[in-house]
């Protein structure tokens, strides 16, 4: 295989991965265009100009319930821009990957540095997965794996968390010495006792796929010829998704911005608002909408009718018109309508969960809303460069390479009993020790539960600099629709994670399963995935695989042995060779290895609990 040195890619304990925060601006372009590309057959459905303008609609709905949604949103620059960046960058690319078939045909790109499938393997495969997973469902209730402090509701099948290696303790097959930490491990972001154990996966230049070490915790007889003929077909259809986050990572894509925040900041309550009359906003809006349906040079620019909204209240032959005005909009106190939007903002919030045709029913609630005048912000600046698909280089590419990958099998399990799984914690995956770059999930079969989404956030800077050189009640939080205070973190979406999808995604975004619950509340219902943990595939990074790590479960200790037979040490004399077996600590019982487990989750929670890295910092920008 050949080997390609390359630098190492980011990673969220590096330090140097956090990335600017995102503007409202940005947020409400990315959340539209994930959402149309979500929909099946987006891409016939795109081209279709009155369709588009349908969605447009619904999408300002959508933003409105947006913590400053008071603000102007949506300018013909954005539509202009947003129909580009699907034009001419996304469905020029995934009809591309079509064409050309394979393993590559059904990927796709959803929100930046995140890659899916609704096509990963044809259905024989995954029913091969499913019967080879019932093998190690189908145990005795005493046998089953838990997973500690989930309320028995998450069945650990194969986790790495078990018999991981432990420093000091782990056997190296070609010496017979126990593995022992790096010597160049940095202090507080290695773990000093564990790592999680990778296998290695060959891949061949035209994609196909040998596992050509054991999967830690499928040691048992039988299992590696059962497993590993589905897996390394499962990971087949992985490898263009994979190599699609690496050339991400290398493009540093998960900080690709389209709207510049603005170089300076103002007070956020000034004396006078400039604003559009919602009227005004609502005859232009749909003036912009019909122009873009036509397919005409889009002219609306609603800059100038602040100016006519002025121009109105001035003018000597509307003094009728004037008084009202000065009613409904002189007086208008953006601290009470802060608080009095943030009443309604839970209440629209859930129905948005249920989709954009359901925003807004209530005809009361919509026209109160639309009574709002829109305020003119600085809101960042769109720039001209749209989503391009990054170049997979031979270097980046795993095809050619070795692939150290760590497994992970778990069902997530509801009953009448615990009809409701509330949601996982925010997290990235393991430590520096296994330098996971990307995770890629394989959601093969779930019954009788609601949608669930996998949600995404990243790490911001440090705004300690910041807070001292902004204004008293500055604008930035209404800029980038986030409180004033908090910590430096920022969610950035989710994806639907239903059957049959596979999902990878960038270890730099924190992840975070969604809770759902049963459909059906008298019957049972599960989720089961396949989780492939692809640790940094550069030269550089030195994590023991289990090509040199001997099987510590019990039922392996002959394989253990065997190993070592085939390994420098079994052409030592008989005798000799017998001596070296004697002196090795005997295998990890699974008591034992259930307080490994403990003691390393309880490790590695400590450690992220308080991390800045993780969590970011804390600030309140009303201080100073």
């Amino acid at each position: 295989m050949a080997d390609v040195n390359v630098p190492l890619y980011p990673h969220p304990l590096d330090g140097d991965c956090t990335t600017e925060h995102l503007t409202f601006r940005e947020q409400y372009l990315r959340r539209f265009s994930c959402e149309i590309r979500s929909k099946p057959n987006w891409t016939e459905k795109i081209l279709d100009r009155k369709l588009f303008v349908k969605w447009l609609r619904e999408a300002v709905w959508l933003d409105s319930i947006s913590y400053y949604s008071k603000v102007l949103r949506w300018s013909k620059d954005d539509v202009e821009f947003i129909w580009r960046e699907f034009t001419e960058g996304y469905l020029p690319y995934v009809e591309k990957l079509r064409s050309k078939g394979g393993a590559a045909a059904g990927v796709e790109p959803d929100m930046d540095n995140v890659w899916r499938t609704d096509s990963l393997v044809d259905d024989a495969t995954r029913q091969q997965l499913i019967d080879a997973v019932a093998t190690l469902e189908n145990v005795p209730e005493d046998q089953k794996d838990w997973h500690p402090g989930s309320k028995r509701q998450v069945l650990d099948l194969v986790h790495p968390s078990m018999w991981p290696i432990v420093y000091g303790r782990s056997i190296n097959i070609f010496t017979g010495k126990p593995i022992e930490l790096p010597d160049d491990a940095i202090e507080n972001n290695f773990s000093d006792n564990f790592c999680w154990l990778p296998s290695e996966f060959e891949v061949t230049a035209d994609g196909k796929v040998k596992i050509a070490s054991y999967i830690n915790n499928l040691t048992a007889p039988g299992q590696r010829e059962l497993f590993s003929p589905i897996l390394e077909k499962i990971f087949r259809g992985f490898v263009p998704l994979f190599n699609h986050v690496l050339a991400d990572l290398r493009m540093k894509k998960y900080d690709f911005k389209r709207v510049k925040s603005p170089d300076e900041y103002e007070p956020n309550y000034l004396p006078y608002v400039d604003f559009v009359l919602p009227e005004v906003w609502e005859e232009k809006w749909e003036e912009l909408l019909g122009e873009f349906e036509r397919g005409d040079p889009l002219t609306v620019d609603f800059a100038k009718h602040i100016e006519v909204a002025r121009q109105f209240e001035e003018d000597e032959d509307a003094e009728e018109n004037e008084d009202a005005e000065e009613n409904e909009y002189e007086h208008y106190d953006q601290n009470d309508y802060d608080r009095e939007f943030e009443d309604q903002k839970d209440a629209w919030l859930s129905a948005s969960s249920e989709g954009w045709g359901n925003l807004h029913d209530d005809p009361e609630e919509k026209e109160r809303f639309k009574a709002v005048p829109l305020q003119v912000r600085e809101m960042g600046v769109l720039g001209s460069t749209i989503w391009t698909p990054p170049p997979i280089t031979d270097e980046i590419k795993l095809e050619g390479k070795i692939a150290k990958v760590i497994v992970k099998l778990a069902n997530i399990i509801l009953t009448p009993e615990k009809p409701v799984y509330e949601g996982g914690s925010w997290h990235v995956e393991a430590m520096m020790n296994e330098r996971i770059v990307s995770t890629g999930i394989y959601y093969y079969a779930q019954e009788n539960i609601t949608e669930s989404r996998l949600a995404f956030r990243r790490t911001n800077p440090d705004m300690e600099e910041l807070q001292r050189h902004l204004p008293q009640q500055s604008n930035w939080a209404v800029i980038h629709d986030l409180h004033t205070e908090g910590h430096s973190v920022q969610e950035i979406g989710g994806i639907v994670t239903k059957e049959n999808r596979a999902i990878t995604f960038p270890n730099v975004y924190q992840h975070q399963v969604q809770p759902f619950e049963l459909v059906d509340k008298t019957k049972p219902g599960y989720r089961k995935v396949l989780v492939f943990f692809l640790c940094d595939p550069s030269e550089e990074n030195h994590v023991p695989t289990s090509r040199i790590v001997a099987p510590q479960q019990p039922g392996a200790r002959k394989d253990m042995e065997d190993a070592l037979r085939g390994g420098p040490l079994g052409r030592l004399p008989e005798e000799v060779f017998r001596l070296i077996l004697e002196e090795l600590p005997p295998a990890i019982s699974k008591e034992e290895a259930e307080k490994y487990r403990a003691d390393l989750m309880y490790e590695r929670s400590e450690y992220f609990e308080d991390n800045e890295l993780v969590h970011g910092t804390r600030y309140h920008l009303c201080e100073h």
